[in-house]
Formats: C-alpha cells, structure tokens, sequence
C-alpha cells in the first residue's frame, strides 16, 4: 500500500495527495457517524419521555442533522475519492507506459529489444488483466480508508466496551488482509514463471490479426492459429488455476475465523447489555464500530496492492535489466537510481533531448573500418563474424554479397552500432563506436540512410513514411519520389501523399509490396539529401524483378555520388557496377575487387556469378 501511495504522489503529487486526505477524511467521518449514531440511539427514549433532563427539541434536532450531515459528507467523499482515483488511474496508466517506452527507446543500441528477459520484465510491467499497476490504485484511497476506520473502529470499541474483544477483531482483520496478499504473492510467482508463455499467445494472437492475417486465411492456418493460441494460454492459465483450487477451502478456514471473531464479540456485548454493563448509547456505538471494524477487512483490495506492487516491482527492475542486457553484464537488474529514476523516465524524454557537446565526427561522406571483427548473437554458440576486416572509404561505393545467412545483415547492424561486436572495433573517422556515448551514436545513426529487407511500413501518411519530419520539403519529396520511381503509386492513393496507408482508415489505402520498396527507398534518398553520408541498401529492391532492381540500384549510385554507399544483394548482377566488391564467406572477407577484377580472379565471386546468370538465362528470375 505505502509503495502504490508513493507511486501516485510521484506521478500526480496534487491528486495523489488530495485522494489520500479524502481517505483520511471519509474514515474520519465514518467514525463520526459511528458516534453519533449511539448519542441519537442513546437520547431518543429520553426525548420520547420528555419531563427533567430530556433534551430539548431544538438540541435533538441539532444532533440529528448533524448525524445526517456528517453521513451525507461521507458520501460526497466516496464519491469525489471514486472521481480522483479514476483520473489516477488514467494518469498512471500514461506514465507506466511512457516509463516503459522511456527505457526501451532510451539506448540506440538493440540488444535489449531481443532479450526474453527484457521482453518478460516489460509485459509484467505493462501488467496483463487484473494484474497491472492501475488494480492497486483503483481500491487504493478505500484500503486506507478502511484500515484507519479498522483503528478507529478499535479504539472506539477498547474505550467503550472490551479492550481484549478490539484487538481478536483487529487481529482477525488484519489476517484476513495478510491472507490475502499472501495468496496473491503465491499467483504472482506461478504467474511471472509463466511470462513466458503468455508472450508466445499474445504472438499469436497479434500475428493472427496483424500483417500475417491474410496470409493465415488464404492458406487455412487460422484454425491452427487458434488452436495454438488457446493452447499456449490455457498453459500459462492452468497451474494459476490449481493454485487458487489448493487456495479456496483454506481461505474460507481464514475468513471463518475472522466471522466468528465477530460473533464473540456480539455475545460478549449481549452479555454486557443483559448484565446492565452498558447503557443504549453505549451500546448503539460499540455495535456500530463492531461492525465497521468486521467491514474494514478488505481482502479483495489487499490482493489487489499485491498484484499491482509486483508490477510496479517490475516496472523499477526494467531499466536495470534493459542496461544489464545492453552492457552484457550479469546482474541482478536493480536500477542505480532507484524508484524515482523510473517512474521519472518519461518526463524528461517528453522534456526533449539533453543538451550535449557536438558528436566528434566530421560532416561529409564517412570512412568506416571493421577492425577484426566478431560478433555471435547473445544466447548462440555459433560465430556469425569471425575476425572479419572492411574498409568502407569515403564516398566510395561498396558491394557486399554473399549466400543467405553469411553475416550481411548483421554487419549492417554493427555499422549502425546497434550491436557491439564481441571483439574487434567498428572505426568511424578514426574514432571507435564503442567510446559512443548513447547521444553521439544517435547522432551517427542520423547520418545513415539505411533500406534493409525489414523496411518501415508505418501506418501513417505516404508523406511521412518518407520524411519522418514535419513539415517535409515538398520539392525533395518530389525529386526522390521520382528517382525511386513511386511517385506513380503514390498518384493512384485516394488522397496522393496524404493517404494513411492503412486500409482500415477512412479514405487510407495501401500499396504492394514492390511498392512499398520504393517508398523505403525513397525515404533513403530523402535522408541522403538531408545530409546523411551512408547510404546502406540492404537487399534493397528485393521485391522487384531483377532488371528493374539492377535499373533502380544503377540510378541510385549514380544520384548519391558524395556519400558512401554500402549495397548488399545476394543478386551478383546487381552490384556489377559498384566501386569495389566484397565477397562474405564463413564471417570473413574471401575476395574483394571491381567486377571485372573478381571475375578474372576465378574465384568464388566468378563461381557465383556464373552460376546464378546462368539460371537467369534459364528464365528464373527470382534466383
């Protein structure tokens, strides 16, 4: 409770304070009520009666109204608690997901976007059903309103009645409320054991009403689709399950206990009445707190914290985890800086970018050296790069080819710092990626201009899928639509460069695949014309044919003259007229040359090459 009270001060400090004076001050009414209920009980025979020491009409009215008052001005605090936890609720929702992004989007690097640990720890953040932060704050302002209604409710009942009868019901109370979060804390470990199948249903699910949902329906998989969804959820669901059937009859044992606490202390006030122990005010308020204390234990929202503190546990440990992945380090996870640094995340991200020194590294046309380079995926065995040495001069153009799984895409990556190799150096003008603070390799990745084979497509306006920036220029935007030759395309959609691609909107469209190629090249060229000095082409037109890919490339390298360009095909044909070839084999440079030189090598590049013209003579174009 106190670390969810904490949280909402954090996140709204006005609303969280006032909803935690509406809980102190509710409780305190109801106390009140409690009161003056025995004081109305108490006079009414005597006023009834009239005659010497009666009260008088105007005084009884007085007491009367006030009992209404007071009840009426508890139910005006339930109701504006009720209001400020819903805006709570909506505010916090909007931070932990602010926080969250904060954190994956905080690095320019990668590696933490493909840790399962990362990916567990964010959905347990983001919490799933009942077992997110906003549960905790829902029943929160009631929880503290309850347990100092429980303390009152004692007091009351200690000084008017039974001391030993206060502190069974308090106790009982109190084990009811321990109970509980006990029992969620034992759900919360079967279920953050079973993250990991949660997330493969929710892949399915997502992938089932994503990008591969025509696909499924076309070819029937989306019965096979279901199948594995409801079985990969009823996985992670059942051992939840078991643990709440071995928890039932024992929870009834507790809140048993915790009733016929209270019925001992009804006969223990019967007896005190029949004894003439107790007078009728005396009587009206004891009955009245006993009550209230029996009403204050609130199981159900104990749990609750309990679910929602575990979330707001994970939602602190993902930025140390996320840093302990992208640093390769072997840690517990635990953030330096703590709770604040957390739920504060957002904020400075929303307050924009901090004010730094300019990047060390020169405008223009780069020159990039990988250095003995290594690299293996986090959790693999196998080296994908194995000592590999490149140098990209500046303004130069570079081919790059090799079979499937050869390492092309993942040199892109390092190129780009995403990764760090696992020994070696990537070199950008003499200065070594890895001394990149976050902001100076950010600033590098601006001056890329990359087209990979998993390309954008961003549900947003043709225009923005290509400038990435408001307002764009419209003549470049003209110029480089032209040159990747979508302009045509774009001519078609409903409202030109204003479309949404994205069907589902009103008047939004889409393209083909080919197309959107096109589109992913254009936003290259626009980047190119903004100033970035690499241009990476990563199978970049692997969606056309070959002769319209060959024309496209050929077009490419003759407009982004001054800058360096890297082109990556596993088409031979297509990078025939780049400055030099590299051959990728095995994680090393095998041979490297102009097209011609390489072909009277006899090497591997003429074997390949050779092969696969022969094949497009053959009339297999897709090769």
């Amino acid at each position: 409770m106190f670390a969810l009270l904490r949280f909402s001060i954090v996140v709204a400090p006005r609303l969280g304070g006032g909803l935690l004076a509406l809980a102190v001050l509710s409780a305190v009414t109801s106390l009140a009520v409690a009161v003056l209920i025995g004081q109305v009980v108490g006079l009414t025979p005597a006023f009834v009666a009239g005659g010497p020491g009666a009260p008088s009409l105007t005084a009884f009215s007085l007491l009367v109204a006030a009992l209404v008052l007071v009840f009426t001005a508890d139910g005006v605090l339930t109701v504006l608690s009720s209001m400020a936890t819903t805006r709570l609720t909506y505010d916090s929702d909007e931070v932990v997901y602010r926080a969250i992004s904060a954190t994956m989007t905080a690095s320019p690097r990668i590696g933490h976007l493909e840790s399962p640990a990362v990916s567990d720890e964010s959905r347990r953040a983001r919490g799933i059903g009942n077992r997110a932060i906003w549960v905790g704050l829902f029943p929160l302002a009631e929880l503290v309103r309850s347990r100092l209604l429980a303390i009152g409710s004692a007091v009351l009942v200690g000084v008017l009645f039974s001391w030993p009868a206060a502190a069974l019901l308090l106790s009982t109370t109190a084990l009811v409320e321990w109970w509980s979060a006990r029992m969620s804390a034992v759900e919360q470990v079967t279920w953050r054991s079973g993250t990991r199948t949660g997330r493969e249903a929710d892949y399915a699910y997502e992938l089932g009403m994503g990008t591969a949902a025509k696909e499924l329906r076309v070819f029937g998989f989306a019965p096979w689709l279901m199948d594995r969804y409801v079985r990969d959820w009823r996985a992670g669901m059942v051992p939840l399950w078991r643990v709440r059937q071995v928890a039932t009859l024992r929870t009834m044992v507790v809140y048993a206990a915790h009733l016929g606490a209270l019925a001992f202390a009804v006969w223990l006030l019967v007896r005190d009445v029949n004894a003439g122990l107790l007078g009728l005010a005396e009587v009206a308020t004891v009955l009245t707190a006993l009550l209230r204390l029996a009403m204050s234990a609130n199981g159900v929202a104990a749990a609750s914290m309990e679910r929602a503190t575990s979330a707001l546990q994970s939602l602190y440990r993902l930025p140390g985890t996320a840093l302990a992945v992208r640093e390769g380090e072997h840690r517990s996870g635990e953030h330096a800086d703590g709770k604040d640094a957390t739920v504060g995340a957002w904020a400075a991200r929303v307050a924009g970018p901090a004010v730094v020194d300019p990047p060390r590294l020169p405008s223009g046309p780069p020159e990039v050296r990988l250095e003995g380079v290594w690299f293996r995926y986090p959790g693999s065995d196998v080296d994908v790069l194995r000592g590999l040495d490149l140098r990209l001069g500046a303004g130069e153009a570079i081919g790059l080819v090799g079979l499937n799984g050869a390492g092309k895409s993942t040199l892109v990556h390092l190129l780009a710092g995403a990764y760090r190799p696992s020994a070696g150096r990537v070199v950008v003008d003499g200065v070594d990626l890895a001394e990149f603070d976050d902001h100076e390799l950010a600033a590098w990745q601006r001056r890329l201009a990359p087209v990979t084979q998993e390309f954008l497509r961003l549900p947003l306006t043709a225009s923005e899928n290509v400038t990435l920036a408001e307002p764009p220029d419209q003549k470049r935007l003209a110029a480089v639509a032209v040159t990747a030759r979508v302009d045509a395309a774009v001519a078609t959609l409903p409202r030109g460069w204003d479309t949404v691609l994205e069907r589902s909107v009103t008047d939004g469209g889409d393209l083909s695949g080919g197309q959107w190629q096109r589109l992913a090249l254009a936003r290259a060229l626009y980047a190119v014309n903004d100033g970035a000095g690499l241009l990476v082409l990563d199978e970049p037109a692997a969606a056309l044919d070959v002769r319209s890919e060959a024309e496209l490339v050929d077009r490419y390298l003759k407009l982004a003259t001054g800058v360096t360009s890297l082109l990556i095909s596993h088409r031979f044909s297509v990078v025939r007229n780049a400055d030099r070839i590299c051959v990728l084999e095995e994680g090393v440079i095998a041979e490297q040359g102009s097209h011609h030189e390489l072909l009277e090598m006899g090497g591997r590049y003429a074997e390949m090459f050779e092969l696969q013209a022969a094949r497009y003579v053959g009339g297999d174009g897709d090769a």
